[in-house]
């Protein structure tokens, strides 16, 4: 398999990776389809497994695509300025193109990034990283808010970089936290902040989970179903 490859209308990438026990196919958002194979397996093989999973990638490309996730492996450009919706603040983006190592200086709501700009990717980690810098110190006092007004305590928060979830709550009610939850609009992050403080009451999805969040939040199936498609507003650099 040489030269670009495509399949069901997405980029594709095969890897070999010598941890992988066996082929697995996922699709990635800013990159489309990767099928991630053993060492030394036979890429040849590769079509034949694809066609077997037909069905399910495109029935969760549909899905990614309606949530507005970017599955078209174009490189992102650099952003010359971001939304940061939940924290009711857009922050404008200046760029230095100079060698060495990428820096980021913080001037209120303008940062300057200096470094080499033919190399994206890691002024790319530079804006991630300050992006989850502005998210625990925005996301704690929002929880601690939450968590008074719930009458629910939680333990300790977590806040980092998360491809998926985006939230989970321990057994012991340590709340980890997406901080691409940033991007997204403040009710959302509201219902989100209650999601995982019922779980520290209920470790699980039943029908006194849904009650516990329904007693706070009686719209809570629209805010689920705008939390699934919640990807469409967070950047592609970002993802």
């Amino acid at each position: 398999m040489s030269g670009p490859l495509q399949f069901a209308g997405l980029p594709l990438a095969v890897k070999a990776n010598p941890r992988a026990k066996r082929v697995l196919v996922k699709l990635v958002p800013g990159r489309g389809l990767e099928v991630v194979v053993p060492r030394r397996f036979d890429p040849s093989l590769v079509p034949s497994i694809l066609e077997e999973k037909r069905a399910w990638i495109e029935r969760t490309r549909d899905r990614m695509l309606a949530a507005g996730t970017d599955l078209t492996g174009a490189p992102p450009e650099l952003p010359e300025s971001i939304e940061y919706r939940a924290w009711e603040r857009t922050v404008r983006v200046d760029y230095l193109d100079r060698p060495g190592t990428v820096r980021l200086v913080e001037n209120a709501s303008r940062w300057q990034v200096a470094g080499p700009l033919s190399d994206r990717e890691p002024i790319f980690e530079k804006l991630r990283a300050q992006t989850v810098k502005k998210a625990r110190e925005v996301l704690l006092p929002w929880l601690d808010r939450a968590s008074r007004e719930t009458g629910l305590p939680y333990s300790a928060l977590r806040v980092r970089r998360q491809k998926t979830r985006w939230g989970s709550c321990s057994s012991r009610g340590t709340i980890s936290l997406n901080a691409k939850l940033l991007f997204l609009p403040p009710e959302l992050v509201d219902h989100l902040l209650l999601h995982e403080l019922c779980h520290t009451r209920h470790m699980n999805h039943s029908k006194a989970y849904w009650a516990c969040v329904a007693g706070f939040e009686p719209d809570y199936r629209r805010l689920e179903d705008e939390v699934g498609r919640g990807n469409r507003f967070v950047p592609a650099w970002f993802l």
